[in-house]
């Protein structure tokens, strides 16, 4: 619950910089002045009439993201509305997410500029991996995993019994979704058999790894955690019992 209490509290900061940050845009160059200071480009790509796509490019135009147009509906109490989105991926790190509720009528090129202005992604012609990581989980957009280091031919091989001591898991939790030093890590599900909890935890493989439970509205009952046909008994914390459930099982390379 902190974790997400952080989140909506960095969304409000970051709507609130936003707002008060003066964001003028070239719609025929593109370029976006910050506070009076050229500070990006926001370079049209694929024109047509009534929309088109865009690339955040540096001021000596190093394209840093693409910005793709889709179109998409929202409900409301009125009605359905048609609404301008974007699926935005750093060229970088190839990470994405989507952003959303632009309206064609009055014009979208302006609120994204500002929108990423006032994330601050792009700082001295880069863009920042800190507010990168921010904007993609602010954003509900998903991250790519590098490519794992070769393991060379004689090694120590560690088992799903031994921690990853060298890790220290840090678990923020977003609906069902799992996130692990902000990187999505997998899912749960929860059930019920009685008065017995079920948490079924999944990989991002959509793989079953652990089926966790516990007694409903006991505070003095432990976890009972499955993996591999294993039982194993944690202690439960009742105030955040979920996060340390997690936690365990990252850093035991459970999940």
């Amino acid at each position: 619950m902190k974790k997400i209490i952080l989140i909506v509290v960095a969304f409000l900061a970051i709507n609130s910089s936003l707002r008060a940050q003066d964001v003028e845009v070239d719609k025929k160059t593109g370029l976006v002045k910050v506070e009076g200071q050229d500070a990006f480009y926001l370079t049209p790509k694929n024109k047509s009439m009534m929309q088109n796509d865009f690339a955040l490019e540096n001021l000596n135009h190093e394209e840093l993201a693409y910005l793709k147009y889709e179109e998409g509906v929202r409900y409301t109490s009125s009605g359905e509305h048609s609404t301008t989105n974007f699926l935005m991926v750093f060229t970088k790190s190839g990470n994405q997410c989507y952003l959303t509720g632009f309206s064609l009528i009055s014009g979208y090129m302006k609120p994204i500029a500002k929108k990423i202005a006032g994330a601050n992604l792009v700082q001295n012609g880069v863009i920042s991996l800190t507010e990168e990581r921010k904007f993609i989980v602010l954003n509900n957009g998903t991250f790519v995993k590098e490519s794992p280091t070769p393991v060379p031919t004689e090694r120590v091989i560690v088992t799903s019994e031994q921690p990853r001591t060298h890790i220290i898991a840090d678990i923020a939790l977003k609906e069902n979704k799992i996130y692990n030093n902000s990187e999505l890590v997998g899912i749960f599900k929860r059930s019920m058999e009685g008065n017995i909890n079920i948490i079924s935890v999944y990989n991002n493989n959509d793989v079953l790894v652990c089926k966790a439970t516990h007694e409903d509205g006991n505070d003095n009952a432990d976890w009972n955690i499955q993996t591999e046909g294993k039982n194993t008994t944690l202690l439960y914390n009742n105030a955040t019992p979920l996060e340390k459930l997690f936690k365990y099982l990252v850093e035991k390379a459970i999940l």
